[in-house]
């Protein structure tokens, strides 16, 4: 990652045994195993998001990259550090960073990415929105609104040189979180990690 980045700190479904004394049923029926998850892309897996909600393991994501617009494959993928699942683009990498931070990023150039962060469902927007400028005022005293299809939510940016920094609050109710999206003016992937995030589900 670049220096600057110090600144911003098959489901198994129960069996049930018919005997003379009665029905016994597995008392984990309703939890998803992990051998129901698989990395192969494509096929007919599916996964439990919130809700018991399906989610199937691939969807197109449309978004534009410097101006052109763009359609790739994303696949479901599953966070190990945080409990949240997203469709990840196929030229980006789901990955920890740290307890209670993720990265999606690019896999062909590592600084560009996004950090995830799940945020407490009583965060105080205020006081998030009030650090997150203070942050980006240690890079550049000129914050910016981004410009990006944010829906429910709030974005701030700055630049320093090549590079651009995007912060983004989306504030849904289940599933607050607090994006970080590292960039650079000839690479321009803000929208493709902003559509990325929408696929967000906590759980």
């Amino acid at each position: 990652m670049t220096c600057w980045t110090r600144y911003i700190g098959c489901v198994t479904f129960a069996a049930f045994l018919l005997t003379g004394c009665g029905t016994a049923t597995d008392e984990n029926a309703d939890e998803p195993q992990e051998d129901s998850i698989k990395e192969e892309n494509g096929g007919n897996t599916s996964q439990r998001g919130n809700g018991n909600k399906i989610r199937l393991m691939e969807q197109n994501l449309q978004y534009t990259m410097n101006g052109e617009a763009k359609e790739k494959t994303a696949f479901l993928k599953k966070s190990d550090n945080q409990p949240f699942s997203l469709y990840v683009l196929q030229q980006f990498r789901l990955s920890t960073e740290e307890p209670g931070k993720d990265i999606v990023f690019l896999i062909e150039d590592d600084s560009i990415y996004m950090r995830i962060e799940l945020l407490k469902a009583d965060v105080s927007w205020d006081e998030v929105e009030e650090n997150v400028q203070d942050q980006l005022k240690s890079i550049s005293k000129t914050i910016r609104d981004p410009s990006l299809d944010i829906e429910s939510g709030t974005g701030f940016e700055v630049e320093s040189g090549d590079d651009v920094i995007t912060s983004i609050l989306l504030k849904d109710e289940k599933a607050p979180v607090r994006l970080t999206m590292f960039t650079k003016k000839d690479k321009d992937y803000r929208d493709a990690f902003l559509e990325m995030a929408k696929t967000l589900m906590k759980g």
